[in-house]
């Protein structure tokens, strides 16, 4: 059990190293943008391509996880991933640090997607919705501590120490995998495995035609576009438009955070007493319902305290949907996990990849496009789990 908990952390610490990346530069937004020679827009564009990368490279690593095992591709990914932030470190160009940025994403997207498959490999589907939780819980950590961290940073070393702490933390997240997380993937060099038989196109065409894993894949898709559009946009939302300092900015980042740590506590709890189709229809009403409300405060041009308010909320139906999700598209396929996490993560990720980067392409003063896309996605996120919701009812 000691070991179990030790990989559980080590690969919670493999999705903190994207939350990481994401978050703690934005306090440096403002600051770049003047080093760079260009406008915050085109620094929040940084951040869709770090998930078009995330996105593309998913779709290699979880197949040749499949093939070549879990541990190999890790190595990999994370040699990348530090390549790509030390390069970030030394440049000034902004199109220098966008293909930085995407190497960076390609390489550590092989923690995320080897990371599921690793727990779907070794847990069934409801213990693994739980260690989904735990791990929410610790790299939940990150999105509260990565702007105040990162506004230290600023401060004292600079915009590009923030990439020097990440090539660092993703050389020891390596030594980590390296010392402790197993190989989990027992079909690899075994011909006599439905996997070695089947081929990747219609392994494809299996996991595309399960219910489970669409409807579960396109529900955590919007949640987790609605999440990056939030955090790509919050720099502009509360020191650009309310003018907060980047410290005070820090503080409502880190607090709106702690909102995804109390859904990942209270997910496994709920599933006790309330089935798991209930929790995603209610979860994507409330966060339809919180980004509608959010339209109403921005029009009305009520107090920042209440556009705080409803972002929190919004974030715990995030928060709620995740674990879930993820478990139930991974866990009806038996062989070709990586490919089907794989696969789940390149379409949440692209579908971040395309809203995000229009609203970072608008390059507008107002909050509205990132609203609006946040309702519209909230409304494709409760018609998919409400069919989940009419589907799993006819079952019971």
């Amino acid at each position: 059990m000691r070991n179990l908990s030790i990989i559980v952390f080590i690969l919670a610490l493999l999705n903190t190293l994207e939350s990481l990346s994401i978050d703690l530069y934005l306090p440096a937004f403002p600051v770049m943008a003047k080093i760079f020679q260009t406008d915050i827009g085109h620094i929040q564009i940084s951040i869709s391509i770090f998930f078009a990368g995330f996105a593309i490279g998913q779709l290699l690593w979880g197949p040749l996880s499949d093939k070549k095992g879990r541990k190999p591709m890790l190595y990999f990914g994370l040699l990348l991933f530090i390549l790509g932030a030390v390069a970030i470190v030394f440049t000034e160009n902004i199109y220098v640090l966008w293909v930085m940025r995407f190497i960076q994403a390609f390489g550590g997207s092989a923690g995320i997607v080897i990371g599921r498959a690793i727990v779907i490999d070794l847990y069934d589907k409801e213990k693994a919705v739980t260690i989904f939780s735990k791990q929410s819980q610790i790299s939940g950590i990150a999105p509260i501590v990565a702007p105040l961290l990162g506004s230290v940073f600023l401060r004292f070393w600079g915009w590009n120490s923030a990439f020097s702490f990440l090539s660092i933390l993703g050389a020891l997240t390596l030594l980590l995998v390296v010392k402790y997380v197993p190989e989990t993937n027992l079909s690899i060099n075994s011909s006599k495995t439905d996997a070695a038989k089947i081929k990747l196109g219609n392994q494809l065409k299996e996991i595309i035609s399960n219910r489970d894993f669409m409807n579960n894949t396109i529900i955590g898709s919007v949640a987790f576009a609605s999440l990056i559009i939030y955090i790509s946009n919050a720099p502009l939302l509360f020191m650009e438009i309310h003018g907060f300092s980047s410290v005070v900015f820090s503080f409502i980042f880190a607090f709106n955070s702690m909102a995804l740590i109390f859904a990942a506590y209270i997910t496994p709890k709920l599933m006790k007493r309330i089935k798991d189709f209930k929790i995603l229809l209610s979860a994507a009403i409330l966060l339809f319902l919180m980004s509608f409300l959010h339209i109403i405060i921005t029009l009305s041009g009520l107090h920042v305290s209440l556009e705080v308010a409803v972002l929190y909320i919004s974030l715990i139906a995030v928060g709620l949907l995740f674990p879930i999700t993820t478990a139930h598209a991974l866990s009806p396929f038996k062989e070709g996990r990586g490919t089907a996490a794989a696969l789940m993560g390149f379409m949440q990720l692209m579908i971040t990849f395309i809203m995000s980067g229009i609203v970072g392409l608008l390059e507008s003063k107002s909050i509205m496009p990132m609203i609006i896309s946040r309702t519209v996605l909230a409304i494709i996120g409760v018609y998919f789990a409400y069919n989940t919701f009419l589907r799993k009812k006819r079952m019971t």
